[in-house]
């Protein structure tokens, strides 16, 4: 009987643990953002901590319209850093934003089939970045939004007079 337990026990630690975090995960602040002269308000949820960039929009099986995720940083990354696809389902758009949050750098990146990491390949924009906006695979030339675009804040969720 007690045999049965510790398994019992070990699969509902997981379980709890697993919901846990993906309950954290869909938990981020979101911010709303405009892009160039585009009417159309994007929300994003916010990854600004070394576990939320590196979790990302792994496991995501889709994302809602006009939805993505935008990752800050606190300082400059150099061009040779880039983002990767381990375990994201999802194929995306990513758009590398500057300091003066311009936009220099948009790619389309597919999903990693591969159970090891180091077989994934990286995206790496070749420039300096500050944050980066990943959207659904398509999003950025659906909507018209290029490189030299500049991103900002919502004002109480309009993109009207915010440039």
């Amino acid at each position: 009987m007690a045999a049965m337990r510790l398994p019992t026990l070990f699969i509902a630690g997981f379980a709890l643990t697993f919901f846990t975090e993906v309950s954290a995960q869909s938990n981020l602040e979101t911010t709303q953002l405009c892009v160039g002269d585009h009417a159309q308000v994007i929300t994003a949820e916010v990854a600004d901590t070394l576990t939320t960039r590196a979790r990302g929009l792994m496991q995501r099986e889709s994302l809602q319209p006009h939805h993505g995720m935008l990752f800050r940083y606190d300082s400059v990354r150099p061009g040779h850093n880039g983002f990767w696809m381990y375990q994201t389902l999802i194929p995306l758009d990513i758009a590398f934003i500057d300091s003066n949050h311009r936009i220099v750098r948009i790619m389309q990146m597919q999903p990693c089939t591969s159970i090891d990491p180091a077989n994934c390949p990286s995206y790496r924009p070749g420039k300096e970045y500050q944050s980066a906006l990943e959207m659904d695979f398509g999003y950025f030339q659906d909507v018209g939004i290029a490189v030299g675009d500049t991103l900002r804040e919502a004002k109480n969720g309009s993109c009207a007079g915010t440039e």
